[in-house]
Protein backbone atom coordinates (compact mmCIF):
# COMPACT_ATOMS: atom_id res chain seq x y z
CA UNK A 1 0.00 0.00 0.00
CA UNK A 2 1.45 2.74 -1.04
CA UNK A 3 -0.83 6.72 -0.12
CA UNK A 4 0.43 10.03 -1.43
CA UNK A 5 -0.92 12.76 0.96
CA UNK A 6 -0.33 16.26 -0.99
CA UNK A 7 1.08 19.68 1.21
CA UNK A 8 -2.39 21.14 0.52
CA UNK A 9 -4.25 17.81 1.56
CA UNK A 10 -3.35 18.66 5.61
CA UNK A 11 -5.30 20.19 8.28
CA UNK A 12 -4.76 23.20 8.85
CA UNK A 13 -4.90 24.93 12.65
CA UNK A 14 -4.20 28.73 13.21
CA UNK A 15 -4.91 30.35 16.69
CA UNK A 16 -3.65 32.92 19.20
CA UNK A 17 -0.66 30.74 20.27
CA UNK A 18 0.03 28.35 16.85
CA UNK A 19 -0.30 28.01 13.20
CA UNK A 20 0.61 24.65 11.57
CA UNK A 21 -0.60 21.05 10.27
CA UNK A 22 -1.72 18.17 11.73
CA UNK A 23 -1.34 15.32 9.63
CA UNK A 24 -3.87 12.74 11.97
CA UNK A 25 -7.09 13.01 13.66
CA UNK A 26 -5.98 15.21 16.83
CA UNK A 27 -7.80 17.31 19.37
CA UNK A 28 -10.63 19.20 17.65
CA UNK A 29 -9.79 17.84 14.25
CA UNK A 30 -11.51 14.57 13.98
CA UNK A 31 -11.25 12.13 11.21
CA UNK A 32 -12.20 8.38 12.30
CA UNK A 33 -10.39 7.75 8.42
CA UNK A 34 -7.27 9.28 9.55
CA UNK A 35 -6.13 8.36 13.27
CA UNK A 36 -3.05 7.11 13.06
CA UNK A 37 -0.14 4.96 10.39
CA UNK A 38 0.99 1.97 12.20
CA UNK A 39 2.16 3.04 15.98
CA UNK A 40 2.31 6.98 15.06
CA UNK A 41 -0.77 8.48 16.22
CA UNK A 42 0.02 12.29 15.97
CA UNK A 43 2.44 14.23 13.44
CA UNK A 44 2.40 18.03 13.80
CA UNK A 45 4.01 20.50 12.05
CA UNK A 46 3.82 23.69 14.24
CA UNK A 47 4.94 27.24 13.99
CA UNK A 48 4.90 28.36 18.63
CA UNK A 49 4.60 32.23 18.03
CA UNK A 50 6.94 34.39 19.74
CA UNK A 51 6.42 34.99 23.76
CA UNK A 52 3.10 32.04 23.27
CA UNK A 53 2.87 28.63 24.64
CA UNK A 54 1.31 25.52 24.65
CA UNK A 55 -1.47 25.03 27.67
CA UNK A 56 0.00 22.37 30.02
CA UNK A 57 -1.34 19.25 28.94
CA UNK A 58 -1.32 15.34 30.75
CA UNK A 59 -0.44 12.54 28.85
CA UNK A 60 -0.57 8.85 29.26
CA UNK A 61 1.13 6.07 27.61
CA UNK A 62 2.47 8.10 24.75
CA UNK A 63 6.42 8.17 23.68
CA UNK A 64 6.15 12.08 22.64
CA UNK A 65 8.80 13.07 20.17
CA UNK A 66 9.83 17.16 19.56
CA UNK A 67 12.18 17.95 16.84
CA UNK A 68 13.00 21.60 16.73
CA UNK A 69 13.95 22.50 13.24
CA UNK A 70 14.12 26.55 14.09
CA UNK A 71 14.18 28.74 17.17
CA UNK A 72 14.19 28.10 20.89
CA UNK A 73 11.74 25.96 23.15
CA UNK A 74 11.08 26.23 26.61
CA UNK A 75 10.30 22.73 27.86
CA UNK A 76 8.95 21.98 31.55
CA UNK A 77 7.38 18.45 32.48
CA UNK A 78 6.42 16.65 35.93
CA UNK A 79 9.56 14.63 35.47
CA UNK A 80 11.58 17.33 36.78
CA UNK A 81 12.98 18.30 33.38
CA UNK A 82 13.33 21.92 32.69
CA UNK A 83 15.30 22.25 28.78
CA UNK A 84 15.93 24.75 26.14
CA UNK A 85 15.45 22.77 23.15
CA UNK A 86 17.27 24.48 20.38
CA UNK A 87 17.27 23.74 16.49
CA UNK A 88 18.78 20.25 16.00
CA UNK A 89 17.47 19.25 19.49
CA UNK A 90 15.13 15.97 19.59
CA UNK A 91 13.49 15.33 22.83
CA UNK A 92 11.44 12.12 23.84
CA UNK A 93 9.01 12.15 26.83
CA UNK A 94 8.03 8.94 27.85
CA UNK A 95 4.52 9.79 29.39
CA UNK A 96 3.75 6.31 30.79
CA UNK A 97 1.62 6.50 33.37
CA UNK A 98 1.36 9.59 33.02
CA UNK A 99 3.06 12.70 32.58
CA UNK A 100 2.31 16.89 32.55
CA UNK A 101 4.31 18.79 30.17
CA UNK A 102 3.99 22.57 28.48
CA UNK A 103 5.97 24.26 26.36
CA UNK A 104 6.73 27.83 25.84
CA UNK A 105 8.18 30.52 23.44
CA UNK A 106 10.28 32.73 25.60
CA UNK A 107 12.66 33.93 22.65
CA UNK A 108 12.50 37.04 20.43
CA UNK A 109 11.13 34.32 17.33
CA UNK A 110 9.07 31.74 15.96
CA UNK A 111 10.14 28.44 17.01
CA UNK A 112 9.31 25.66 14.00
CA UNK A 113 8.62 22.07 15.57
CA UNK A 114 7.84 18.52 14.81
CA UNK A 115 5.81 16.70 17.07
CA UNK A 116 4.89 12.83 16.61
CA UNK A 117 2.89 10.69 19.56
CA UNK A 118 3.99 7.25 18.87
CA UNK A 119 2.42 4.27 20.87
CA UNK A 120 4.97 2.65 23.48
CA UNK A 121 5.48 -1.38 23.96
CA UNK A 122 4.36 -1.19 27.55
CA UNK A 123 2.16 0.80 29.45
CA UNK A 124 2.44 2.30 33.05
CA UNK A 125 5.83 2.41 32.90
CA UNK A 126 7.88 5.38 34.62
CA UNK A 127 8.04 8.54 33.02
CA UNK A 128 10.98 10.12 31.80
CA UNK A 129 12.66 12.58 29.63
CA UNK A 130 15.66 12.40 27.14
CA UNK A 131 16.92 14.32 24.59
CA UNK A 132 20.19 14.54 21.78
CA UNK A 133 21.48 17.35 19.49
CA UNK A 134 21.87 15.99 15.99
CA UNK A 135 23.80 18.05 13.26
CA UNK A 136 22.34 16.86 10.35
CA UNK A 137 24.78 19.24 7.96
CA UNK A 138 27.65 16.90 9.37
CA UNK A 139 25.65 13.71 8.16
CA UNK A 140 24.83 14.79 4.34
CA UNK A 141 23.00 11.89 2.65
CA UNK A 142 22.89 9.43 5.51
CA UNK A 143 19.27 8.21 7.17
CA UNK A 144 20.04 8.99 10.52
CA UNK A 145 18.74 7.52 13.60
CA UNK A 146 17.45 10.24 15.88
CA UNK A 147 14.81 8.56 18.12
CA UNK A 148 14.63 4.62 18.78
CA UNK A 149 16.20 1.24 20.15
CA UNK A 150 19.92 0.25 19.73
CA UNK A 151 21.35 3.15 17.47
CA UNK A 152 23.92 4.51 19.17
CA UNK A 153 23.38 8.16 19.60
CA UNK A 154 19.60 8.02 19.03
CA UNK A 155 17.40 9.39 21.63
CA UNK A 156 16.04 6.29 23.80
CA UNK A 157 12.14 5.45 22.40
CA UNK A 158 10.19 2.49 24.21
CA UNK A 159 8.78 1.83 21.20
CA UNK A 160 9.27 -0.70 18.27
CA UNK A 161 9.44 2.52 16.37
CA UNK A 162 12.76 4.58 14.93
CA UNK A 163 12.67 7.79 13.60
CA UNK A 164 15.08 9.05 10.95
CA UNK A 165 15.93 12.10 10.06
CA UNK A 166 18.23 13.08 6.65
CA UNK A 167 19.49 16.25 4.64
CA UNK A 168 20.43 14.96 1.09
CA UNK A 169 22.03 16.85 -1.64
CA UNK A 170 20.33 16.90 -4.82
CA UNK A 171 21.09 13.60 -6.91
CA UNK A 172 22.03 11.39 -4.08
CA UNK A 173 20.12 8.01 -2.81
CA UNK A 174 19.20 6.57 0.55
CA UNK A 175 17.55 3.66 1.44
CA UNK A 176 16.61 1.67 4.27
CA UNK A 177 15.66 -1.85 4.57
CA UNK A 178 12.19 -2.86 6.64
CA UNK A 179 10.09 -5.60 6.36
CA UNK A 180 6.12 -5.79 4.78
CA UNK A 181 4.39 -5.53 8.07
CA UNK A 182 6.46 -2.40 9.06
CA UNK A 183 4.54 1.11 8.19
CA UNK A 184 6.78 3.68 6.81
CA UNK A 185 5.90 7.51 6.61
CA UNK A 186 8.26 10.31 4.98
CA UNK A 187 7.26 13.23 5.58
CA UNK A 188 9.32 16.36 3.14
CA UNK A 189 10.48 19.19 5.38
CA UNK A 190 12.44 21.06 2.22
CA UNK A 191 13.05 19.88 -1.32
CA UNK A 192 11.96 17.51 -3.26
CA UNK A 193 12.34 13.37 -3.51
CA UNK A 194 11.50 10.49 -5.44
CA UNK A 195 10.61 7.20 -3.16
CA UNK A 196 8.34 4.20 -4.75
CA UNK A 197 7.76 6.16 -8.34
CA UNK A 198 6.35 8.96 -6.43
CA UNK A 199 7.89 12.67 -6.31
CA UNK A 200 7.10 14.62 -3.25
CA UNK A 201 7.83 17.83 -2.71
CA UNK A 202 7.75 20.55 0.36
CA UNK A 203 5.32 19.12 3.44
CA UNK A 204 4.08 16.57 0.97
CA UNK A 205 3.87 13.07 3.01
CA UNK A 206 3.90 9.27 2.33
CA UNK A 207 2.59 6.25 3.99
CA UNK A 208 4.27 2.78 2.38
CA UNK A 209 3.03 -0.44 3.36
CA UNK A 210 4.23 -4.05 2.30
CA UNK A 211 7.58 -3.17 0.97
CA UNK A 212 10.95 -4.77 1.93
CA UNK A 213 12.94 -1.61 0.49
CA UNK A 214 12.55 1.50 0.09
CA UNK A 215 14.78 3.68 -2.01
CA UNK A 216 14.68 7.82 -1.76
CA UNK A 217 16.44 10.15 -3.92
CA UNK A 218 16.88 13.73 -4.04
CA UNK A 219 15.19 15.64 -7.00
CA UNK A 220 16.69 18.71 -5.49
CA UNK A 221 18.68 19.33 -2.35
CA UNK A 222 16.44 17.68 0.83
CA UNK A 223 15.55 17.56 4.48
CA UNK A 224 13.19 15.02 5.39
CA UNK A 225 11.70 12.73 8.39
CA UNK A 226 11.22 8.95 8.12
CA UNK A 227 8.56 6.89 10.80
CA UNK A 228 9.45 3.44 10.48
CA UNK A 229 7.31 1.21 12.98
CA UNK A 230 4.76 -1.76 13.77
CA UNK A 231 1.24 -1.82 13.14
CA UNK A 232 -0.50 -3.11 16.13
CA UNK A 233 -4.34 -1.79 15.12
Amino acid sequence: MIKVVRADERHFVENDSINGYWIFSYSDYLDMQNTHFGDLKVFNDEILKTGKLYKPESVNDKEIVTIVLEGELSHEDSTGARETLKAGDVQVLSSGSGATFTDMNLSGKDVHLCRMWIEPLMQNMKPACRQENFDLDNRKNELVPVAGQGYPGAVKLRANTTVYMSKIDSGKVVDILTDVSRYVFIYVLEGEITTCGEKLGKNDQIRINQNEEIVIEANSDACFVLVDSTGIY
